[in-house]
């Protein structure tokens, strides 16, 4: 009996200290409470998970629009890979120094691409695109392979209750626009527009400021606290993130969102 007691004591006294530690951390540091806040995730608290293939971007370290769209496409059939979706379909842009004028020029992101997806840092690094950029590339595979039966429609301004409602709870999956680990985004690099197209929100010779940590990823499932997505960033698998912290993340990326849908 004195032997189960002590027992029952030391199990509790670790557990106390267990949540302390993370307690500790979360005062250290906002990331730490995030994590304990999308990591534990009950299996039986998820209200709704649509099962979609999963894919990581180890290999195209700056694709995670391209690969969150392989992951869309796998959904629904389609068994293209990753790199075939980046090098045959995936519409891209390069953008460089002027050598003379030490002026930065590259494209609209949404209007395609920019840089080189494989390439995480230096000359022509990947930076990502956008909803529009991204639509199109899916339907251009469509019409390469004529496929007539869906296409890929570009939402603006939907909110997260509204894809939930309008798409996840009828088995779509959604590509958003939000951060990587969900972390504050923030202005970077400048850039001269050089391509534009119909889609673009600015004009050629329009200055546009990239805003790092932009992440796209399949919104695939929630429940009352967390949204939970296939998420090719490191590995993540599916994983939960607080409400409010996703929501905050995809208004500061412009509530950006892509589904297919039958036609």
């Amino acid at each position: 009996m004195i032997k189960k007691l002590i027992d029952i004591v030391f199990v509790s006294s670790m557990i106390l200290f267990s949540l302390l530690d993370f307690e500790i951390m979360a005062q250290d540091s906002q990331e730490a409470a995030d994590f304990i806040k999308y990591y534990y995730v009950p299996p039986s608290h998820i209200t709704k998970l649509i099962n979609v293939p999963y894919l990581d971007q180890n290999d195209i370290v700056s694709g995670c629009e391209a690969v969150s769209a392989t992951m869309l496409l796998q959904r629904y059939g389609y068994y293209v890979s990753k790199k075939t979706f980046v090098n045959e379909f995936f519409i891209k842009k390069d953008w460089f120094v002027d050598e003379q004028t030490d002026e930065i020029f590259g494209p609209d992101p949404n209007s395609a691409y920019v840089g080189n997806p494989y390439i995480a840092s230096g000359d022509n690094c990947g930076f990502g695109c956008y909803s529009n950029a991204m639509a199109k590339s899916i339907n251009l595979y469509f019409d390469k392979n004529e496929i007539v039966s869906q296409q890929a429609i570009a939402l603006k301004d939907k909110s997260l209750s509204y894809l939930v409602k309008n798409y996840i709870s009828k088995d779509i999956p959604v590509l958003i626009w939000a951060t990587m680990d969900m972390k504050p985004s923030k202005l970077t690099m400048s850039w001269i527009i050089n391509f534009a197209d119909k889609d673009s929100n600015y004009n050629v010779s329009d200055k546009y400021t990239w805003i790092a940590r932009e992440h796209c990823l399949v919104l695939v499932g929630y429940d009352y606290y967390r949204y939970y997505f296939n998420d090719p960033y490191k590995d993540h698998g599916i994983i939960g993130y607080d409400r409010k912290i996703v929501e905050k993340r995809f208004s500061e990326l412009g509530n950006m969102s892509v589904v297919i849908l039958n036609k």
